[in-house]
């Protein structure tokens, strides 16, 4: 079977002197990139449901064999994230897998794109500094130590577990690779403009299933019934949320471009198109984190990066009053918003001293103390990659789980790099020159941080010393973005 691909990406070196100055593509040649892209997906939803599971896994072997041959980067990490994360409600985590080989257990192809990622990377020379490799260096020493101790400590043999840590350890080398493959603005510009479709219909997919109350998948007869998916009502409430990597990132990616010589390389409309569009998916879900995470990084991010004009802000009240006017022609749909402002207002109990919210938050008495009890009996170093972690880790609670994982060394080396990753690249916009281009992106990057790290503390965990392939990419591209954006911004210092 033999998979098509889209043109190689020509290198920023090839295609103009400064890439940061090329031109950006023509719309008529994004239309291109958008058609293909979806093309492939919805040939990826019949070769992973419709086929047998042999000819799904020759077409996924073949999208493998076109990412190794191509040089467009861009396409293929969309395409491969999106097969982890999903798109209206199809594929997702551990739900887009081959048989490598046969007794093995399947692998998904996400891991397997990440290797191959570390094969091209291998053959690429990093052609800018990256200003925290020093601690990223520290970082894989204190993982390997926590590696050997699980060994230590005792770790299950069997293949599976073995496996799940090979799982676990792979996606945090994209910081690795992933430098050496995006070496340009263009090519995460054609990053977002692909993880922005898919954002649309991640929103499409919420609006879908609180309708109808069923996913996607499940209307069609491919999938069962999600937990999630049941008859709103004034005392049921919606909790779902599609593409939360997608999500997150594309929600970032639009406020970078709204930052960076805004309307060069992204239209203006569409980054606040996105942003309304991930904020409303949010909203629809009633997840008092995302809420919190989102509604702090949009309010720092145009008190501090975006520099807006009355014009822009009536844009965004008017795209706003759309929305809000949408909704409410649909009766379940306001329903569910009503449901899901009662909801956050349930955070007026815990401000008043009720730390489970009125019944409805268990992390920080019920949660929280589980972890940090086990986290006791081996508190400096906590319990590595052993069989001890894996039985009682939750990832509810993330700060916790670090402790557990890592104990105070880990927990204390992993925020001393967030704290130097932030500090570093503050600095650094305060030290450009007048009219630098850089000045607002670079603070945008510890000012996102800070609302993402609020989620990771109060709604699920993000940063470890081992990943899932969805987390470990959106990170990978978030690091490596600021990165660039350090290197770059050399010569207005």
């Amino acid at each position: 079977m033999q998979i098509s691909y889209p043109t190689p990406y020509v290198s920023a070196e090839q295609a103009a002197p400064d890439a940061t100055h090329a031109e950006p593509t023509s719309d008529r040649s994004d239309i291109r990139k958008l058609a293909e892209f979806f093309a492939l997906v919805m040939l990826s939803i019949g070769a992973n449901y419709y086929v047998p599971s042999f000819i799904g896994d020759i077409f996924f072997l073949g999208t493998l064999v076109a990412y190794f041959r191509s040089k467009d980067e861009a396409f293929w990490l969309a395409f491969f994230l999106t097969m982890s994360d999903g798109f209206f409600g199809f594929f997702g985590l551990y739900k887009t897998n081959i048989s490598v080989l046969p007794g093995l257990p399947e692998a998904e192809v996400g891991q397997i794109y990440i290797w191959l990622t570390l094969v091209k990377a291998a053959s690429r020379p990093l052609n800018h500094r990256i200003f925290y490799s020093g601690f990223l260096t520290i970082l894989l020493i204190y993982t390997i130590f926590l590696l050997v101790q699980g060994y230590v400590i005792g770790v299950d043999m069997e293949i599976n577990v073995q496996f799940r840590l090979i799982k676990w350890l792979a996606p945090l080398f994209l910081l690795y690779s992933i430098p050496r493959l995006f070496t340009d603005i263009r090519q995460y510009r054609d990053l977002f403009l692909y993880l922005f479709l898919v954002a649309f219909f991640s929103l499409a997919a919420q609006v879908f299933t609180i309708a109808t109350s069923q996913s996607p998948p499940q209307y069609v007869g491919v999938a069962n019934k999600a937990w999630f998916a049941i008859k709103v009502s004034k005392e049921k409430t919606y909790r779902g949320l599609y593409n939360e990597a997608i999500l997150l990132i594309s929600y970032f990616g639009a406020l970078f471009f709204l930052a960076f010589k805004p309307g060069k390389y992204l239209p203006v409309w569409l980054c606040f198109a996105v942003v309304m569009a991930n904020f409303a998916s949010v909203f629809l879900s009633a997840t008092r984190g995302w809420v919190l995470s989102f509604s702090l990084s949009l309010a720092l991010a145009m008190l501090f990066v975006l520099q807006l004009s009355p014009r822009r802000l009536v844009t965004i009240a008017i795209l706003g009053g759309i929305f809000l006017f949408g909704a409410q022609s649909l009766p379940i749909i306001g329903v569910q918003i009503q449901n899901a402002v009662k909801r956050l207002l349930t955070l007026e109990k815990l401000a008043e001293g009720d730390t489970t919210a009125g019944g409805t938050l268990i992390r920080l008495n019920t949660r929280g103390p589980a972890v940090m009890k086990k986290w006791a009996e081996s508190p400096l170093t906590g319990w590595g990659f052993s069989n001890e972690f894996m039985d009682a880790n939750d990832f509810h609670v993330g700060n916790q789980n670090i402790l557990l994982h890592s104990g105070i060394i880990g927990y204390a080396l992993m925020h001393l790099f967030f704290l130097y990753f932030g500090v570093t690249l503050f600095f650094r916009s305060l030290n450009q020159t007048r009219g630098s281009p850089y000045t607002h992106p670079l603070r945008l990057f510890p000012l996102f941080f800070l609302a993402w790290f609020m989620l990771h503390s109060s709604s699920q965990q993000f940063f470890s010393y081992y990943q899932y392939v969805t987390i470990g990419i959106i990170q990978a591209v978030f690091f490596s973005m600021a990165a660039l954006m350090y290197h770059l911004s050399e010569e207005h210092k």
